[in-house]
């Protein structure tokens, strides 16, 4: 099948399932997302199979802290992703709201991903989180 058609297909449909089965294997349409720079597909593709390190390290690498945290927030049975979101969720405060920056003199989009991020610590097993940790989360809200 031609690269457009597949291309073309993928931007058309909103059930990946039905874009799935336009390839072989799981690996082939990991390769395609990724030859296509498809960032957003392969977050899925790599969701949808339980490889939320590998999903939440897309959205890092592309600033997208707090899209990352909600990913690393969906394995509840790794520790290692409790600490990684938790970092990720701090450093998207700090970038926010870093050098005496109040919430009231943000712009739109900054208040709507604040609210957004103070929304995630309420997801938060703090208990799982160093102390130092704990405090750092819970201060900015």
């Amino acid at each position: 099948m031609s690269f457009f058609v597949i291309l073309f297909w993928l931007s058309l449909t909103s059930d990946r399932r039905k874009a799935s089965s336009l390839f072989s294997n799981a690996v082939e349409e990991l390769e395609f997302v990724r030859d296509c720079d498809l960032d957003i597909a392969e977050v899925r593709i790599l969701v949808e199979r339980g490889r939320y390190r590998e999903a939440a390290d897309l959205h890092i690498r592309e600033n997208r802290m707090v899209d990352a945290v909600e990913i690393l927030l969906k394995d509840k049975s790794s520790r290692g992703a409790i600490h990684r979101a938790s970092q990720s969720l701090l450093g998207a405060f700090w970038n926010i709201l870093s050098f005496g920056v109040l919430p009231l003199e943000l712009d739109n989009e900054s208040q709507a991903s604040l609210k957004r991020m103070v929304g995630l610590v309420g997801q938060f097993d703090l208990s799982a989180l160093t102390e130092r940790t704990q405090q750092e989360v819970r201060s900015p809200i």
